[in-house]
């Protein structure tokens, strides 16, 4: 493995073990709350709870833009366009984490316990949408410059479909989120993005199969 950007590398891993765990530990203290949320219901003690959800929707947010900073001198040594595509998928996909921070914040104030859900539904699964199409930019850079080992890039490709799959069918209605069909088509890539941190944290990228021509074209 090349000794480049292992900085770079590192850093990386590091954000999608806090992106991933702050992602789920926000869904386990949310959903409950979501799922029987009145005014009354959020209010009655569990103010705390939810503040910390939101706590840990920014961080995920943060930090998914953070992966996108560390890896993009990588992937710009690769495809200059898909560096900026992802590095911009993923500053939206932050943006859009942050509106559905917002949206559960005004499940605090009166009066706006009704819109603070649906605001936050949609938000959450556009971020989610986002996040599955920048996907479909990092992994197939991966796999075609063999910076990790392929059967990363393509778990992590197929991961990512599944995950549009699942919001769509959300979308149109055709299952429930949190929901068994939900969890079997979002597991692969959250068990993927655990999997790639560590390896990018252990062995880091490998630009040692990188053409001569595309490391000319990086100067």
């Amino acid at each position: 493995m090349s000794k480049m950007y292992r900085t770079e590398s590192r850093v990386a891993g590091v954000l999608f073990i806090i992106a991933t765990g702050a992602t789920m530990a926000s869904q386990m203290i949310v959903e409950p709350i979501l799922d029987s949320a009145t005014e009354v219901a959020v209010v009655a003690g569990r103010e705390v709870a939810l503040r910390l959800g939101v706590l840990l929707e920014i961080v995920n947010a943060l930090a998914s833009a953070g992966i996108a900073i560390a890896l993009f001198p990588i992937l710009w040594l690769c495809v200059r366009g898909l560096a900026v595509a992802y590095a911009g998928l993923r500053t939206i996909e932050a943006s859009t984490g942050i509106a559905a921070a917002v949206g559960l914040l005004l499940l605090l104030t009166p009066g706006m316990g009704e819109i603070g859900l649906v605001w936050h539904d949609w938000a959450f699964l556009l971020l989610l949408l986002v996040f599955s199409i920048s996907t479909c930019v990092l992994y197939p850079v991966l796999f075609v410059f063999r910076l990790v080992p392929r059967v990363l890039s393509v778990w992590g490709l197929i991961g990512g479909l599944m995950l549009a799959v699942s919001v769509l069918l959300i979308l149109f209605g055709r299952i429930e989120f949190g929901s068994t069909t939900d969890l079997v088509l979002s597991l692969p890539i959250w068990i993927n993005e655990m999997a790639l941190a560590l390896w990018l944290i252990l062995r880091g990228v490998d630009i040692s199969a990188l053409p001569v021509e595309g490391l000319r074209g990086a100067k």
